[in-house]
């Protein structure tokens, strides 16, 4: 049988496509695969894995381009996939160029380009910060005069890169006089009070199969020593049934889409959500463990599924009520020095995922606090709990508790084996919760 040749673009390392026992997503005995990576990811594929390998700077989108003489010299193409940010447009731009099905770059720019996304869904009524595209400060002072506080960002980064607040005309005259600090166009839009929310979602063809609704605990425009970045999924209840709604409306105005998606959104006090951003790719930081823990799906895998035109994993609630809800957090400790070390690991049962971004030990204080110690993913009963038990495990992580958390679960339950259709697991994202600024960071 002719395998079909696929190439993947890619800024992890192969390891990151693998299922749980080591397998790759991609079968040797099925596809013939031509890998793109960094020089310093190129020795992650086992024999057999990968046909060809070519190394190319894919940290910077255009860069990636250069490959394409080579990928042209070579056999035929059938399939490219990306699954990380900044490859989505190269890989729709490889499609275009060598012909193979898939987004193109007009449709994936929709994914990246904030001031094209908000037109487009905008168009179908989506409820969207008012917002402008802008050249320079000054061009935004109309809509600071209207609103009071505008965000200034720039239309295609990620991160919190470049992201500015702005409350008065004194802040455009000093970002006048000192820059934008991004390259590239800008806009500006509404300042939105609201509880900062994720939903992540595996579509087929414009719609949910699967959805998990988040509310983001920390949401900081930079990190400082001590900081965390944390997640819980939303118990059921108005807030959880607003997001999810809210997510099938902006999917629909994408029927020619499937794959994962990562959607931003600012929840209002009175309930109402206002669209901030969507990404065609997974959540980043502890998104993917907690949606396979909540769901039984990989949404790296997904997201390589849907660009192959293959059908995507169904959804399972195959967790028992006790822990069905989830979360995560990324810490970064003010004194590394204290801190746990890898090869440690609380005894939790709760604990569904550790997984070690530095080693203290090993690498410099000031490399820990900027790149994070570690990301945990948790379980429970509820939004309270998971809360509860986020907190042990920094706690833990950054050597505050000399103790484990220890394993504190109730005794287990009968599991629910209904089957999933975009459902989620609450905070009660109303009046009293914090509106921090913007972006989320990683992922």
């Amino acid at each position: 049988m002719k395998r079909e040749h696929v190439l993947l673009l890619d800024r992890w390392g192969y390891d990151a496509y693998r299922h749980p026992d080591g397998r790759p997503y991609l079968d040797p005995d099925r596809y013939d695969v031509t890998l793109v990576t960094s020089p310093d990811k190129a020795h992650e594929h086992r024999p057999g894995e990968v046909s060809r390998l070519v190394t190319a700077d894919t940290s910077d989108s255009a860069r990636v381009l250069n490959a394409l003489p080579e990928i042209q010299a070579g056999p035929p193409v059938d399939r490219i996939a990306a699954v990380t940010e900044r490859l989505l447009v190269p890989a729709a731009a490889f499609r275009e160029a060598l012909a193979v099905p898939g987004l193109d770059v007009a449709r994936t720019t929709l994914f990246r380009h904030k001031v094209l996304m908000k037109r487009h869904v905008d168009a179908d009524g989506v409820r969207t910060p008012e917002f402008t595209e802008i050249t320079a400060p000054a061009d935004a002072a109309p809509l600071l005069e209207k609103h009071g506080t505008i965000i200034l960002k720039p239309v295609d980064s990620w991160a919190a890169q470049g992201v500015h607040k702005v409350t008065d005309r004194a802040g455009l005259r000093l970002l006048e006089r000192t820059g934008l600090g991004h390259p590239g166009p800008y806009q500006a839009e509404e300042f939105i009070e609201g509880t900062p929310c994720h939903i992540d979602s595996v579509v087929q063809s414009g719609r949910p199969v699967a959805a998990m609704a988040s509310h983001y605990l920390d949401l900081l425009p930079a990190l400082a020593p001590g900081d965390q970045r944390r997640s819980v999924a939303i118990d059921a209840g108005p807030a959880q049934e607003a997001l999810l709604a809210f997510n099938r409306h902006v999917l629909a105005t994408m029927p020619w889409f499937s794959g994962v998606t990562h959607l931003e959104v600012f929840l209002q006090p009175d309930g109402t959500p206002v669209f901030c951003e969507i990404a065609a790719r997974p959540g980043g930081a502890g998104v993917i463990p907690s949606f396979r823990h909540r769901h039984g799906v990989d949404l790296r895998l997904a997201a390589l599924l849907g660009q192959l035109g293959l059908p995507l994993p169904r959804p399972r609630q195959h967790q028992p009520a006790h822990r069905r809800a989830t979360g995560w957090l990324v810490s970064y400790p003010a004194d590394p020095g204290r801190c746990r070390t890898p090869g440690q690991r609380p005894d939790a049962d709760w604990l569904v995922r550790l997984t070690w971004l530095t080693d203290p030990s090993r690498t410099p204080p000031a490399t820990v606090t900027a790149r994070g110690l570690a990301a945990a993913t948790v379980c429970g009963p509820d939004q309270e709990a998971v809360t509860r038990r986020l907190a042990q495990v920094k706690s833990w992580l950054t050597g505050d508790t000399p103790a484990d958390p220890g394993p504190t679960a109730p005794a287990p339950v009968r599991p629910d084996t209904t089957a999933a259709t975009a459902t989620a697991v609450h905070v009660r994202p109303g009046p009293t919760a914090p509106a921090p600024a913007r972006e989320d960071r990683p992922v």
